[in-house]
C-alpha cells in the first residue's frame, strides 16, 4: 500500500507531537512536516496527500489556510481540535474529516480510509467520480451536531424528516428518507423499506417476520428493521454478494 504523505499543524508542540506518534504507529503514513503555525506550513502543502490541521491558532486560524487550500485537493483536510463547536465551520471549508482532540487511534483509521477514497475518487477519470455525502448535519439544542455517515447503524423516516442512529443517540435530521438514498453512497447504504435505510456492513443476518409474512434485517447493534417484500430480493441479492 502507497504510504500516505502527511503535513502536521498545530501550534501546541505536545499535540504535534501526540499526532506524530499515533501516524509514526501505523507505518503507512509518512510525515513529511510539522509546522507550529498556518503560514508556515504552504510551503509544505505542495507534496502533501493530508494535512492534520488545528483550528484555533495565534495570528492565522487553521479555517483560513483550508479556505486557501480548498480545491478538491490533494491535499485534503482534516481537522484535529478540541473545540466541537468549529465542527459546521470546518465541514464548510471542504474538510473531509473532524478529530476530536485527544485523538484516538480507532477514530484516526476512519479519517485515513476516508483520505484514501478521496485520493482514489480523484485519480479515476472524471466520468467515474461521483459526489459522495460523507456527512449530515443536525441542531441539538444550541448547537449544530455533525454526523459521519460511516457511524450510522440505521435510519428511519420519522414524517417527512428521518431520525439518524448512532450507537445509543437519536438525531433528528431535516431530510427526507427519498432525498438521504439519493446522495448517500449507493456502495454503502441500501432501503430496506419505505422507512427505513441501512448501512450494508451493519446487516449481520436476514431472517423471517415471526408471522412469516416478510423479512427482518438482523443488525450488528441487535436492532430488528422490516424488509418489504418488494424490496427482499434485492436484499437477499446484496447479502449473497458480500458473502460470496
Amino acid at each position: 500500500m502507497t504510504r500516505l504523505r502527511a503535513v502536521i499543524v498545530d501550534d501546541e508542540p505536545l499535540s504535534r507531537r501526540a499526532m506524530r506518534q499515533l501516524l509514526d504507529a501505523r507505518g503507512d503514513v509518512e510525515v513529511i512536516a510539522e509546522c507550529g503555525d498556518a503560514t508556515s506550513a504552504e510551503s509544505h502543502l505542495g507534496g502533501a496527500d493530508v494535512v492534520f490541521l488545528d483550528v484555533q491558532m495565534p495570528r492565522r486560524s487553521g479555517l483560513d489556510l483550508a479556505r486557501q487550500i480548498a480545491s478538491g485537493g490533494p491535499p485534503f483536510v482534516v481537522f484535529v481540535t478540541a473545540y466541537d463547536h468549529y465542527a459546521v465551520p470546518a465541514f464548510e471549508t471542504e474538510a473531509i474529516d473532524y478529530l476530536p482532540k485527544p485523538v484516538a487511534a480507532e477514530r484516526l483509521e476512519k479519517s485515513i480510509a476516508r483520505v484514501r477514497e478521496r485520493l482514489r475518487a480523484a485519480h479515476s477519470p472524471p466520468d467515474d467520480r461521483a459526489p459522495v455525502l460523507e456527512h449530515l448535519m443536525t441542531r441539538v439544542g444550541d448547537r449544530d451536531v455533525v454526523i459521519t455517515v460511516t457511524e450510522i447503524d440505521c435510519i428511519e423516516a420519522d414524517g417527512v424528516y428521518a431520525s439518524v442512529a448512532v450507537g445509543d443517540r437519536r438525531y433528528l435530521v431535516r431530510s427526507s428518507l427519498d432525498a438521504l438514498e439519493r446522495t448517500l453512497p449507493a456502495s454503502a447504504f441500501v432501503r430496506v423499506h419505505r422507512s427505513w435505510i441501512v448501512p450494508r456492513d451493519r446487516i449481520a443476518a436476514v431472517r423471517p417476520s415471526a408471522g412469516g409474512s416478510h423479512r427482518e434485517v438482523v443488525l450488528r447493534t441487535g436492532a430488528v428493521v422490516p424488509v418489504s417484500r418488494r424490496r427482499q430480493s434485492q436484499v437477499m441479492r446484496l447479502l449473497r454478494h458480500q458473502t460470496g
